[in-house]
């Protein structure tokens, strides 16, 4: 599972784009759109763009792995690019516990660029993030004159930069490649919004509806096949208790890691929507049962034993996290085990607290 990519598959399943059309498609040559945010967290707030400056407008959040090793690069490009103004802007998470602000004071100097908090998916997820067809991050938009230059990986920025300042890129050619790969993730997008179209339904009560758009979604995007069966899951959870704990103990004991996969993820979105604990709690249980040792398995119960206030299990599985962490898919990120050990001593501190 490619972990550094995204936060493991939590921002493939969690975060996906909201339904809307793209009438309002942006990339490379388009007018920048508005800068829209519900709250500046750090630096001077940037209302518009002036035609005659530059401007780095690049998207985190704070449970994005990845953006841990993308947020100092982008303070040292500040700091040798004083005469751009750089914008990091939260994205695809809530904001109601403060917990994008504390973010962003933990990381001090380290994050030493103006800062905003958007929205989870509405304001600059949509107008920016959707309508470049953009579906993870960090992601980061070069703007010049009023318009958008470059789109890509903050860890590529430093020589497209260096060109767009210099009059030297060729956006061209990169609009080109851009619009290739922006047509592909469109239909990702499509896909997404048809199966959060079936599950819309299904949380509306209309249980038949629900099914049936999503065996459309599945027969229209056949590889939606999986991200299918885990809904499904999930589905029958809330209609027939006792099939699902048959079906979770039968997916244990598979073996099968993608299946153990499934239900510490089913465990993960239980515990962070709060919907049900105590399933949380068992599916999450059965999958480090059978994948004790597992980077990811645990990874996600870290997590979910968080949300669940279940602190002493979410510090067994920090512990495992970083015993491992030399061998792990994350041994060449050392900002994700400060990450992990950041997330033990908080947990050590509330078990203090009761």
């Amino acid at each position: 599972m490619a972990l550094l990519n995204r936060l493991a598959l939590t921002a493939a399943l969690l975060y996906t784009f909201a339904a809307t059309s793209f009438a309002d498609e942006i990339g490379p040559g388009s007018p920048a759109p508005a800068i829209d945010v519900q709250t500046w967290v750090k630096g001077t707030p940037v209302k518009e763009f002036d035609k005659d400056k530059t401007y780095v407008v690049e998207f985190w959040a704070t449970w994005c792995g990845p953006c841990l090793e993308s947020i100092p690069h982008l303070t040292k490009l500040a700091k040798t690019n004083k005469d751009v103004t750089f914008v990091g802007v939260s994205v695809w998470e809530d904001n109601t516990d403060g917990g994008v602000n504390k973010f962003v004071k933990e990381m001090g100097t380290k994050m030493d660029y103006n800062v905003a908090y958007s929205s989870n998916q509405d304001k600059m997820a949509k107008t920016w993030m959707k309508a470049a067809a953009q579906n993870g991050i960090p992601t980061a938009f070069v703007v010049k004159n009023g318009e958008i230059q470059w789109i890509g990986h903050p860890m590529e920025l430093e020589k497209p930069l260096a060109e767009i300042k210099a009059n030297k890129f060729d956006r061209n050619a990169f609009k080109v490649s851009f619009d290739k790969g922006a047509a592909a993730a469109r239909k990702d997008i499509a896909a997404n919004d048809a199966f959060t179209n079936a599950t819309d339904l299904f949380k509306a009560g209309k249980r038949p509806e629900a099914r049936a758009a999503l065996e459309k979604a599945v027969s229209d995007y056949p590889k939606m096949a999986d991200g299918a069966n885990r809904t499904k899951f999930q589905w029958l959870e809330k209609e027939n208790h006792a099939a699902w704990v048959t079906k979770a103990k039968a997916m244990a004991a598979s073996k099968d890691h993608a299946q153990i996969m499934h239900l510490a993820l089913f465990a993960l979105e239980g515990a962070q929507s709060g919907e049900d604990a105590t399933s949380a709690r068992l599916a999450m249980s059965m999958a480090l049962k059978a994948a004790p040792k597992d980077f990811n398995v645990n990874l996600y119960a870290m997590n979910a034993y968080e949300k669940t206030k279940d602190y002493k299990l979410a510090i067994d599985s920090a512990n495992i996290l970083l015993k491992i962490f030399p061998t792990s898919p994350a041994k060449d990120n050392p900002e994700f085990k400060q990450s992990i050990l950041k997330t033990k001593k908080e947990m050590q501190e509330k078990l203090k607290k009761g």
